[in-house]
């Protein structure tokens, strides 16, 4: 008796193939946004990190640090980021350690060798876990100094008025952003007039896809413009428009500069960028997670923000408002999300 060997024809093979193929299809997203939940759950805890080390930095100095400050010393005085001098309070002690004490801990931040943009500064030999959104775009250390990378930056309000040097250029005076940040001034808690739940005082900036400038997360237009809505129009369904000129900034974790270390309560989440490395900026809010980002209120709760949150106060012409003029005080014209960039702008804000 001859025996037939058993085995699967051609057609059942492909008929299996076929089946595994879409079980594959059907179960990837699945993992990719279980992943995705992961990572965003890490995000949140990095931010709320950092909101508890803004607490507890109150708690020893009864004030919160400036958006921008340091030791007065020549043209390159005063360009620490509040970052840095909360590194005591966000478990980085070390890293202090080595700033407050570069230079014979004289004059830090100031010329003798510790500006922020050289590779003189004692920037962290790797990337720290907490300055870092999973989810964010793999960062690029910046070539000249060696800077690490930083996804969680300050909150300047709804106004980019002068927010290089928060001077007023007709009186020399520093004006008080309607945010919590402000350079050379730091805000107490008696300064939150719309309460601390209700102003956003950190949030994530994206740090850029180094495989797509024209991608407008986390990237920069240098279009310089004072209207949001003029800022908008230099992205067209997620890119910047062929005439804008970009800039990817490989930002420096210590640099207290507008363009580096804050954002504006202006263009909603995930929308355009536009300013300059030293002049005003209007930095928005950006994430790599589906839909909108995280940002960290004043009393250290952390909220994700979609998208779509309305951007204009009835009576007001919304996002076409130039956000100079929003100093001015009162409502933000820029709707619930301007809203929640005010430290008094005395608006109700409902559910966003």
């Amino acid at each position: 008796m001859v025996r037939r060997k058993r085995g699967f024809t051609l057609i059942e093979l492909l008929v299996v193939i076929a089946i595994i193929a879409i079980l594959v299809a059907l179960l990837l997203p699945a993992v990719q946004q279980a992943r995705e939940a992961a990572r965003r759950s890490a995000c949140k805890n990095n931010l709320k990190q950092w909101g508890l080390g803004l607490h507890n930095y109150h708690d020893t100095h009864n004030y919160w640090p400036p958006l921008r400050g340091g030791t007065i010393g020549g043209s390159q005085n005063e360009f620490l980021s509040g970052a840095v001098m909360m590194m005591p309070f966000i478990d980085q002690g070390p890293m202090w350690d080595r700033v407050k004490n570069f230079g014979g801990g004289v004059q830090v931040g100031g010329d003798q060798g510790g500006y922020p943009r050289t590779n003189t500064f004692p920037h962290p030999p790797a990337e720290i876990e907490v300055f870092l959104c999973p989810s964010s775009t793999v960062p690029i250390r910046h070539v000249a100094s060696g800077s690490a990378q930083r996804s969680y930056v300050f909150s300047v309000g709804d106004t980019i008025n002068n927010n290089y040097t928060s001077i007023n250029p007709s009186t020399g005076v520093i004006m008080r952003h309607r945010g919590p940040f402000t350079y050379r001034l730091c805000t107490r808690m008696r300064d939150f007039k719309d309460g601390t739940s209700n102003t956003i005082a950190m949030a994530e900036r994206d740090l850029g896809n180094p495989g797509n400038l024209n991608d407008i997360i986390g990237h920069v237009s240098t279009t310089q413009t004072t209207v949001p809505s003029d800022c908008q129009a230099t992205a067209l369904n997620g890119y910047y428009t062929s005439g804008s000129q970009i800039d990817r900034p490989a930002q420096y974790w210590a640099d207290g500069a507008a363009y580096f270390n804050s954002v504006a309560i202006c263009v909603p989440p995930n929308g355009p960028s536009c300013g300059a490395i030293d002049d005003f900026s209007m930095i928005t809010v950006s994430s790599r997670h589906p839909g909108g980002s995280h940002v960290q209120m004043g009393d250290g709760s952390v909220k994700f923000v979609n998208e779509s949150i309305n951007t204009q106060t009835p009576g007001t012409a919304g996002l076409a408002v130039d956000a100079t003029t929003t100093n001015l005080g009162g409502n933000s014209p820029y709707g619930i999300w301007g809203a929640l960039g005010t430290l008094y702008g005395s608006e109700v804000i409902g559910e966003f």
